[in-house]
């Protein structure tokens, strides 16, 4: 179909031709009327590969109809020498453009058949020369012809130069999509998950900047994650873009162009809308100008993120339920317990790596539970949780391990790891005052009453650490009921 225009010319200037030839020697009509039928021939030609199935197939035909053609045709003008020429050397150039080789012998085998043919149905004549004024018009149309379809190829080149620059866009945006999916799988908080998939991102894109902000869906101008990778974005940038988008936080259905900037870059928001059950998201990066390529990309960026991010919260809901106490939000046993497994495999197979356990029982429970009831015992557990909490260190482990038995497990720490906390326990918490809320609502202040026991992979077999940190703090309850007893 590209070439329609410069064939289409090629037969009126070739009718134009035979016109001229027709007028010079006194031929009449027995030029024109088979002219005017050649005329037909590029509508019919045009048809056909319209309303073929595959149309480039069809038109890729008509080129060698053509060849025919006008084979045919400069045997009724007597090989007029500068015309056949001109004329086969745009057959045989069109179809060596389209088919190489191959298919301009075929072109050169149509053109004189077609050429042989009508000569013996009618008889060989040799046309050399008409006049000056033909040849230059033949001239002259055969170099627009031929500048004609150079310009078709020129564009197609364009075509398809582009279309490789689209290829190899869309071939790195398929890349940044899977590094994406990667990262989404090893990440173990959100946070790792939106700095590691900006990092992927800018690693791929390295002339674009991005941002990724999600916000809480009843508080919009509280950012509740952020990362950035290739933008310059300072504190008070970050805080002052995190306001802008909070006045964005009705919902868009396309990539927004932020009216803030900084110094030579222009910034756009593409939003999660819908996307998120409990955030606001927005994407933001930083490029030269937003055209539908972008557009196209940061769309499949958004949804690939805040797939990623809504599967991670999932999870990482999920893991907590499986993992933590419903009451308490400590550890459960089943986590402490495999916690525990992992550092006697360490212990078995490093000698010199040691753990501690320390045992800790709350002291009156059933008492509390049976005059003031459970409500109230749940009371006093939390509250005896919350304050654990507050004397742990940020690498041990803190588990809720029955009703009202609490475990911390040392890692990679000895015995006075596990003393130490006891001690901490003994000097701020011991005898304690605890304020709790009865089921009838009533006031009552309770006195913390605890009973301990530490044990070490330094002074038992790694197996046995928890029977005699167990052990131990039983003979603490011991030694504590007859001391109150006595006293």
């Amino acid at each position: 179909m590209a070439t329609l225009a410069p064939r289409a010319f090629a037969f009126c200037h070739t009718f134009g031709l035979t016109v001229w030839i027709a007028l010079v020697e006194g031929s009449g009509w027995s030029l024109i009327l088979p002219g005017l039928l050649l005329l037909l021939w590029p509508g019919v030609a045009y048809v056909h590969a319209a309303r073929a199935q595959h149309s480039k197939h069809a038109e890729f035909k008509n080129l060698l109809l053509d060849s025919l053609l006008f084979g045919i045709w400069c045997s009724v003008l007597d090989f007029y020498v500068l015309a056949t020429l001109s004329i086969g050397l745009a057959c045989f150039m069109n179809n060596m453009v389209v088919g190489g080789p191959h298919r301009m012998l075929a072109s050169m085998a149509l053109f004189a058949g077609g050429a042989l043919g009508w000569g013996i149905l009618t008889g060989f004549a040799f046309r050399p020369y008409v006049s000056a004024g033909l040849d230059i018009y033949q001239g002259a149309g055969a170099v627009v012809y031929f500048l004609a379809i150079a310009r078709v190829m020129y564009g197609q080149n364009r075509q398809i130069g582009r279309s490789i620059v689209e290829i190899k866009f869309q071939n790195r945006v398929f890349h940044a999509l899977l590094d994406l999916g990667v990262v989404a799988n090893r990440a173990s908080n959100i946070h790792t998950l939106l700095d590691d998939s900006l990092k992927h991102l800018h690693a791929d894109f390295p002339e674009y900047g991005f941002a990724v902000f999600l916000q809480e869906c009843q508080r919009p101008e509280v950012t509740r994650y952020a990362a950035v990778a290739g933008l310059r974005l300072d504190p008070d940038d970050e805080h002052r873009l995190c306001r802008l988008l909070a006045t964005l936080h009705e919902p868009h259905a396309s990539t927004v162009k932020l009216s803030e900037k900084a110094v030579g870059e222009q910034l756009y928001a593409t939003p999660m809308a819908g996307r998120l059950s409990m955030y606001e998201g927005w994407l933001i990066v930083r490029a030269p100008k937003l055209d539908a390529a972008l557009e196209r990309m940061l769309t499949l960026f958004v949804d690939q993120l805040a797939a990623a991010t809504e599967n991670k919260l999932l999870h990482l809901a999920l893991k907590k339920t499986a993992e933590r106490d419903g009451l308490t939000g400590l550890y459960n046993r089943g986590f402490f317990e495999s916690a525990l497994q992992l550092s006697i495999q360490g212990k078995t197979q490093s000698p010199g790596l040691d753990f501690a356990v320390l045992m800790i029982d709350v002291d009156g429970l059933k008492e509390v539970n049976d005059r003031h009831g459970h409500v109230a015992g749940d009371q006093l557990i939390t509250s005896v949780a919350e304050r654990l909490q507050m004397h742990c260190r940020a690498s041990d482990i803190l588990a809720r391990y029955g009703g009202d038995e609490f475990v911390v497990l040392f890692p990679s720490a000895g015995l006075s790891a596990a003393n130490r906390l006891a001690g901490l326990v003994r000097t701020h918490m011991e005898d304690q005052r605890c304020l709790i809320t009865t089921a009838h609502g009533e006031r009552v202040t309770l006195t913390l009453r605890m009973s301990l026991g530490c044990a070490s992979s330094t002074e038992t077999p790694a197996q046995e650490v928890l029977t005699l940190a167990d052990e131990r703090m039983y003979d603490d309850k011991t030694q504590r009921r007859k001391q109150r007893a006595l006293g």
